[in-house]
């Protein structure tokens, strides 16, 4: 059932893009998808800024895992806070983000920081000095470099310009909404929260819409048979009649008619499955819709998903995430790094065999 998983991964992805780019409640959802699609798509340069709090996590561990890295990650994650901020400009086709993240451990607390540059062929990541796994200083001192075209085309992912290819990624998003939107224009699903209500809302900032989408323990047992139902199946036959998105996934043709076929053939028993293995007792995504743009976004999610031998994975977090300076030049804090360590030599260094695929 691994490709139904996909499927229904892919689905719940889509509806949250649904979420995202509803600007008015009031409208019917697929006018209103449309109207933000095409502001969204002037979007051309950005700064943002936000937040990831995790609450609560548990990762089971298993036989395996002989050396409690499952146990080691859950007690680092408990209580981390990931907070980030950069800027993009299409024009410049680069991203900048910088990512700090803040754990504890005996007691004490340490923030690690990732700077990131991204153009559109190449990516750059400094990795911190983390204390309970201490690198030589001629990897933390210097900038990793990854040319992304020939990892994909080594990790097998297609044409690599396709796979990196922003437009197609931004036409694939408006294509999935369009696919997801007409199931779920409830409103079971949708509200108009009060600003007092949403968590992380900027109160220096005046928003036109605020939309809401929630899942309950009530509402998502309906939820995953929209998904399976009426959802997945568009989601698969649109990424199938489309080389270029099997591409951008990494997806095969003969895969996707396979996921089609086992949907038709065991849909009922999915459902079941899912229903029994997730249990959302909350989800909220809001979005804060100024002059058309999305400039926030807050999520709220308390999920737990059971496996078959009863083994819980829990996780419960709130993030948050604002724009700002949309279409207006930005200044990069950082020159892109000439003196840097490449991928293929760090890999060697770490035993790591490239040409093994990872995207599965």
């Amino acid at each position: 059932m691994k490709w139904m998983q996909r499927v229904t991964v892919l689905a719940m992805i889509a509806v949250l893009l649904v979420v995202a780019g509803c600007s008015s409640s009031d409208k019917p959802a697929k006018d209103a998808v449309v109207d933000s699609l095409k502001k969204m798509s002037e979007m051309n340069a950005y700064a943002f800024t936000g937040t990831i709090g995790i609450n609560d996590v548990s990762i089971p561990t298993s036989e395996s895992d002989k050396f409690g890295f499952a146990t080691f990650f859950t007690s680092m994650l408990k209580g981390a806070k990931i907070s980030f901020d950069g800027q993009y400009d299409r024009d410049a086709k680069r991203t900048d983000m910088t990512m700090k993240v803040e754990y504890k451990s005996d007691g004490s607390s340490t923030t690690l920081e990732v700077p990131v540059i991204m153009t559109d062929e190449k990516m750059f990541v400094k990795i911190p000095n983390v204390p309970f796994f201490p690198l030589p200083e001629s990897i933390t001192s210097k900038f990793i470099e990854i040319d992304m075209k020939q990892l994909m085309e080594e990790q097998g992912a297609g044409t690599a310009a396709t796979a990196l290819d922003s437009d197609k990624m931004i036409k694939l998003s408006s294509d999935l909404l369009l696919a997801v939107i007409e199931p779920f224009e409830s409103k079971d699903y949708f509200s108009e929260p009060k600003a007092a209500d949403v968590e992380g809302l900027p109160q220096d900032v005046e928003y036109d819409d605020l939309i809401q989408f929630q899942l309950t323990s009530e509402t998502f047992p309906a939820a995953v048979e929209v998904i399976a139902n009426k959802v997945a199946p568009a989601i698969l036959d649109l990424l199938s009649s489309d080389e270029e998105y099997m591409n951008l996934l990494n997806l095969k043709k003969e895969d996707l008619d396979k996921a089609k076929q086992e949907l038709t053939d065991n849909s009922a028993q999915a459902i079941e499955e899912i229903k029994k293995a997730v249990k959302v007792n909350n989800f909220k995504l809001t979005t804060g819709v100024k002059d058309g743009y999305m400039t926030f976004q807050g999520v709220n999610a308390d999920v737990v998903v059971t496996d078959e031998n009863n083994a819980e994975t829990k996780l419960n977090l709130s993030a948050q995430s604002q724009y700002s300076d949309i279409n207006k030049k930005q200044t990069f804090k950082q020159e892109i790094p000439t003196d840097t360590t490449k991928l293929e030599d760090l890999a060697k260094s770490l035993g790591v065999d490239l040409t093994q695929p990872v995207l599965q």
